[in-house]
């Protein structure tokens, strides 16, 4: 006897078996792989991330802010270690700021983090407390409340003025008042660390904009030693990212654009950047001071007589240039060597090089001159001057008709009509030598005659 399925269950089967082929010949395989795709990626993440909680390192957040995420730094983290390659870092000894110290007012520091979206803005309650960004320590950036007698005692800040930042390792930290300048509250700028320095913002105004104080690093040469950054004529000199070589320097006594009783003084300098970006040379300062401590500003005139031209504008990475720097200084100038001081004004960072000043650099050092009379000639057209030099060095001297003249207060410089003996002039060593020379009269009743580096005021030529 065979077995027939009852009508019912045989259109069910048949129903099914039609359903299944209809779902196989279409686009449903198409789906129902990419589900299982889906839930299997997913599946992988969920167990990936098991895996890591397992071993204890959750993946640190990144974020725009260079600076270390701690709201309270631990007691025992006083180190910043920052990679500088795959094999190599560099661990920085953090110490923290305690006391500000402003124009007399002194404020305790507190110590805080900035934001992940670079915003700053801590709650202080006292005026006298101020809150420092944890880990600036090469621009170090503080905030003050934004009180009334705040915003004066930024507000009266004058260049030069002391701006003293102690730390908890007991050191003083010193910075002169630099700028003032009105900044949003987004900008991320007052955070820079490419400069030495200090930056004071007055936070809590509420209107998007902050009142941002500058302050350059003072370099304290009591612990750097200035001989650290001496050198003498012909080396060369490192200062942050240029290097730079005082290749010569030229005394100049005779020039008809230095005022009466003034000489030139050249300077002739080799700079090469060795840093990565340009370096702008209104940034770097050049004064000349003697033995004594006098100081002599650059002369714009003189700077243009030099060798090489001054030194402007911007010297790019890698780029080197030869210029002069000029000075005037007085004629009689008795110094034994005279230094030569290169600052960037930027970051507070200076070297000396010492010049010597002897015979070659400023034409008869051991020289004495004497005059001992002036006379108007009977034409009256001409006047007479005699004297005597006697050299006190121990290499002969020689002077050359470039070596004196005769001027006036208006720069007028007078013809030399006849010299007894003729020149050049030689005076052996520990010998004295006569001379005798005739100038046209000058046209002023004062002028001034200069042998050497030695000036001598005559009156009542007229």
């Amino acid at each position: 006897m065979g077995f027939d399925p009852q009508p019912n269950e045989a259109n069910g089967a048949n129903g099914a078996n039609g359903a299944l082929q209809r779902f196989m010949a279409g686009r449903g395989p198409l789906a129902l792989l990419v589900v299982l795709i889906v839930v299997s990626l997913v599946l992988i993440c969920m167990m990936g991330a098991l895996l890591l909680r397992s071993f204890g390192g959750d993946a640190p957040a990144a974020g725009p802010t260079p600076f270390p995420d701690a709201a309270q730094p631990p007691a025992g983290a006083d180190a910043l270690v920052m990679g500088m390659s795959d094999s190599t870092t560099v661990s920085v000894t953090l110490d923290i700021p305690t006391t500000l110290l402003l124009k007399g007012r002194q404020f305790a520091v507190q110590t805080q983090s900035i934001a992940a979206d670079g915003i700053w803005s801590p709650n202080l309650e006292s005026e006298t407390t101020a809150v420092w960004i944890y880990g600036t320590i090469i621009n170090y950036v503080l905030g003050l409340p934004a009180g009334a007698a705040n915003r004066a005692l930024l507000e009266s800040l004058a260049p030069g003025d002391a701006i003293t930042l102690s730390t908890r390792g007991g050191h003083s930290i010193q910075f002169v008042f630099d700028s003032r300048r009105q900044a949003q509250t987004t900008d991320r700028n007052v955070f820079s660390q490419l400069s030495p320095g200090i930056t004071l913002i007055l936070l809590g105004n509420g209107d998007g904009e902050r009142l941002v104080v500058n302050g350059r690093y003072v370099v304290d040469e009591s612990t750097t030693g200035v001989s650290a950054g001496r050198v003498e004529l012909g080396e060369t000199a490192q200062l942050v990212d240029t290097q730079i070589t005082v290749t010569g320097a030229t005394y100049v006594p005779n020039r008809p654009e230095a005022p009466p009783g003034f000489a030139f003084y050249l300077v002739d300098f080799q700079i090469q950047n060795v840093g990565l970006t340009a370096v702008d040379a209104n940034r770097l300062q050049f004064v000349l001071s003697d033995e004594l401590g006098n100081q002599y500003a650059r002369n714009p005139v003189a700077s243009q007589l030099g060798n090489y031209p001054p030194l402007t504008g911007f010297l790019n990475a890698g780029q080197s240039a030869t210029a002069t720097a000029g000075y005037q200084i007085p004629a009689g100038l008795v110094s034994s060597a005279l230094r030569w001081t290169v600052e960037r004004t930027d970051v507070g960072a200076q070297v000396q090089v010492v010049i010597p000043f002897n015979a070659g650099s400023r034409g008869g050092q051991g020289a004495v001159i004497t005059l001992e009379s002036a006379a108007i000639a009977p034409d009256l057209t001409s006047l007479v001057l005699r004297g005597q030099i006697t050299n006190l060095d121990s290499q002969p001297l020689v002077i050359a008709e470039g070596d004196i003249s005769l001027r006036t207060a208006d720069g007028s410089s007078y013809l030399l009509l006849s010299t007894n003996p003729a020149f050049p002039w030689a005076a052996p060593p520990g010998q004295s030598l006569p001379f005798a020379v005739t100038f046209q009269r000058p046209n002023a009743p004062t002028a001034v005659f200069t042998v050497l580096n030695q000036p001598f005021e005559l009156s009542n030529l007229r």
